[in-house]
């Protein structure tokens, strides 16, 4: 039985079809990309109000129960936040990686059209399907950072009581 021909119409559909995972990871990237950044910058401003305690405790040589409380209070919330940063930077790492794996995709089925052995036929699916577990991994990474975020909550509430 004769191989049935692709057209080149059909050939740019089958490469161009992973495309969409690219584009769903990368909606998905944005968001996260964002809260990275958030986290880095509340580090940031945490540290330097730690700073400014501890330029407060060489000066005055102690704190006011307040300060204490809430130097105590920042300096777990910035062990927890790069907890969180850790969980951010680990998902947005395997969404790149599936935005690469979906290329490869692509650039394996091109190779498929041309050159067509039974390991390239699975080749595509094999790339494709390891592309979706990294984005299964970054989705959980971001499901325990948002779990986290939650108790940072709670250290900044019971810090103020």
């Amino acid at each position: 039985m004769p191989e049935p021909t692709v057209t080149a119409i059909q050939a740019i559909q089958a490469i161009l079809a992973p495309a969409l995972g690219i584009s769903a990871v990368g909606l998905l990237l944005l968001g996260l990309t964002n809260r990275y950044s958030n986290i880095v910058n509340r580090i940031r401003l945490i540290n330097d109000e730690k700073r400014r305690y501890a330029r407060s405790l060489g000066e005055k040589g102690d704190l006011s129960y307040t300060d204490n409380a809430r130097l105590m209070s920042i300096t777990k919330q910035t062990e927890e936040l790069l907890i969180r940063c850790r969980f951010v930077r680990n998902a947005i790492l395997s969404l790149q990686s599936a935005i690469g794996l979906f290329v490869l995709t692509s650039a394996a089925i091109a190779v498929n059209l041309f050159a067509s052995t039974e390991f390239l036929r699975m080749l595509p699916f094999i790339i494709f399907v390891t592309g979706m577990l990294a984005v299964f991994i970054g989705i959980l990474f971001s499901g325990v950072e948002i779990h986290r975020t939650y108790r940072i909550v709670l250290i900044e509430v019971r810090g103020e009581e």
